[in-house]
């Protein structure tokens, strides 16, 4: 337990790269992403993958990680957009980068925005150990997602109720949930695995803002963003292969930006359909995130949030002492 791993977490345009960049350069560390899409290569501008003050630093990209003014991001361009990505795929991925990182000397900077993946790091989740099981796969990949809806509300009306929006429309989601619940429950693959938080001094510190101000951030860095050519960055990945419905898979920028390709909507209705779906994934962020435990919460329009940190994170990083939990 004496080893220490920071994570960075929090709502969406709050700063949580830079915050972590900084980290590093003070205290000796690497960075990883804790990100669905990020893994991807080749979703840069739609994931956030640059730091807000990307025109000032040098970036480096190679296979599996990049190097931002000289700090190692782990977790960025490790799969094919192309192809399927799970979770389990990404902790066994992260956790080796980690014990690597730990190896080294460096201190471990986890930052992302993702709350099931900083979950199943973190924590461990049941069932990450189980495999596909490819001939029902199958089967249930014929059916349409009004067919998928219905068998998983026949199987467990709980598990539908606890499913939100998006989740519930996304046939990806709730054909791997009909797997989970067509599971032998004395499966030896539903084993918990444990998370790094049963292994080390883990400090979380979590970044926010009231809604209006991060919707307003969400709408200027998204024009920022179209400005700095996210709509080539798209039209590059359909031209290497990455098909519309794939995109649409990948959500939020990547799913307008297929409607936007496919003609079915305009530039216009594409940020105006882009903004409001983002100001709803930072809502759904923050009902998650307030369940997770143990977070020390810093609201970034607070004067004295970037000293309240410092101190936090020095006091942990150089005594151990993370204090009590207000």
């Amino acid at each position: 337990m004496n080893q220490k791993i920071l994570v960075i977490m929090g709502l969406t345009t709050t700063g949580k790269t830079d915050l972590a960049l900084k980290f590093a350069r003070k205290l000796n560390g690497e960075l990883i992403s804790c990100d669905s899409r990020q893994v991807f290569t080749g979703l840069d501008l739609g994931t956030g993958k640059l730091p807000s003050q990307e025109k000032t630093v040098k970036i480096e990209k190679f296979p599996g990680h990049w190097r931002i003014d000289g700090v190692l991001v782990h977790m960025y361009d490790v799969a094919d957009p192309r192809q399927r990505y799970t979770v389990k795929n990404y902790t066994d991925q992260a956790e080796e980068v980690i014990s690597n990182i730990i190896k080294n000397r460096k201190l471990p900077i986890i930052v992302g925005g993702t709350g099931l993946y900083l979950k199943a790091l973190l924590e461990g989740l049941p069932n990450l150990a189980i495999p596909d099981d490819l001939s029902k796969r199958g089967d249930l990949a014929k059916l349409n997602l009004k067919d998928l809806q219905e068998q998983l509300i026949k199987l467990s009306p709980q598990k539908w109720q606890s499913l939100n929006m998006s989740d519930r429309q996304n046939p990806r989601r709730l054909l791997r949930s009909i797997e989970l619940l067509n599971m032998n429950p004395y499966s030896n693959t539903r084993i918990k695995q444990l998370g790094l938080e049963s292994k080390f001094n883990v400090l979380k510190i979590g970044l926010t803002a009231p809604r209006p101000i991060i919707n307003n951030r969400i709408n200027l860095r998204l024009s920022a963003r179209i400005q700095q050519g996210l709509m080539e960055e798209a039209r590059k990945l359909y031209s290497q292969g990455l098909s519309l419905d794939r995109m649409k898979e990948l959500g939020l920028e990547y799913g307008c930006l297929a409607d936007l390709l496919a003609k079915q909507i305009d530039k216009h209705q594409f940020e105006l359909d882009l903004q409001n779906k983002i100001h709803q994934f930072a809502k759904r962020q923050w009902t998650w995130f307030k369940k997770v435990k143990k977070v020390y919460w810093f609201d970034i329009t607070a004067t004295d949030w970037t000293t309240q940190v410092d101190n936090l994170t020095h006091s942990w990083y150089y005594s151990g002492k993370e204090g009590a939990l207000g």
